[in-house]
């Protein structure tokens, strides 16, 4: 019984020792294994980054679909693309007209100003069909918000040949840069032109476009492009350096009425580059501003006031 006793606790202090010893060799192989498991989890990431360049964020289709499924309506774009839209019908007969509108950047057709926006104009007599602008990827943004750089000019003599080989260098590494820029504003564009021409298969000749923030440049795109169009309006405008610096002088012959409902706390620099006082000094016929009470980023309470400004314009420039 007593050599029992004293076998025993041996017994158990070599068994606590031998785990002990297998510990360590345990936690070590897992040591070894996660540098290999991390670098898989990163690789992936590392691996997409060329690929997440194209990617913007979506407009919430799913989530109108759901919230509004008696107002969605797909419109057919290229290369078998889809975009979502709701349609707002005249909640007044007869009808005023119709107003397209497009949603500030990286809004929904319903979030933000829009929603409200499109409810108030529908409660006084028009018809909108609201589209939401996909905001860009941060690569896509950094390309959008680049500052217009004017090329100095260069001697002659050898200093020509370091230019061209410069600028041949220039607009090689620019061509991605330009190909993102230029499939972002294409879908854009289709995006407007699909939505006016189903508010001309439902009856509405001649609508109006409206463009919310960055959203303005894009509409404004359009209707120089030659959209059919009655009416440009610009809420709160913000626009691209490599869009403003023309701006005016394309909106010069543009032949249609434009508003611009600027926020009433926004002071005009003379100094500084102003597109709405610079298309009232250059005297452009149907051009208005109006100040409007404006928060950034936009509630929906001011959603409502806007659509009251809007419709009390086009029905005025109607008379």
């Amino acid at each position: 019984m007593q050599r029992f006793e004293i076998y025993r606790p041996g017994v158990f202090w070599f068994f606590i020792l031998a785990l002990m010893s297998v510990m360590p060799s345990t936690t070590f192989g897992q040591a070894e294994g996660e540098p290999a498991g991390e670098t898989g989890d990163t690789a992936a990431p590392a691996s997409e980054s060329a690929s997440r360049a194209l990617v913007w964020t979506g407009t919430g289709e799913r989530s109108l679909t759901q919230s509004f499924p008696e107002s969605a309506v797909w419109l057919e774009l290229e290369e078998g693309d889809r975009a979502l839209g709701l349609f707002y019908p005249e909640a007044r007969l007869p009808a005023r007209g119709a107003v397209l509108v497009l949603s500030d950047e990286g809004e929904t057709a319903a979030s933000g100003l829009t929603g409200p926006l499109a409810a108030g104009l529908a409660s006084r007599g028009w018809a909108v069909f609201s589209l939401g602008l996909e905001s860009p990827s941060p690569v896509l943004s950094e390309v959008l918000m680049r500052p217009v750089v004017e090329k100095p000019a260069t001697e002659a003599g050898s200093g020509e040949q370091e230019a061209s080989e410069s600028v041949m260098i220039d607009v090689m590494a620019s061509e991605g840069a330009d190909d993102l820029e230029a499939r972002y504003r294409s879908r854009i564009n289709q995006m407007l032109q699909a939505g006016l021409a189903l508010l001309v298969e439902r009856g509405y000749e001649t609508p109006a476009v409206l463009g919310v923030g960055r959203a303005s440049i894009h509409v404004t795109n359009r209707v120089l492009d030659g959209a059919d169009a009655s009416a440009l309006v610009w809420v709160a405008p913000e626009f691209y350096p490599v869009d403003r610096s023309d701006l005016p002088e394309r909106l010069a012959s543009l032949g249609m009425d434009l508003l611009e409902l600027y926020p009433s706390g926004l002071v005009d620099d003379k100094s500084d580059w102003s597109i709405g006082m610079r298309l009232r000094r250059a005297g452009m016929s149907g051009f208005e501003r109006q100040p409007i009470p404006w928060v950034s980023p936009a509630p929906e309470s001011l959603g409502d006031g806007v659509a009251s400004r809007v419709a009390a314009w086009l029905e005025f420039r109607e008379r």
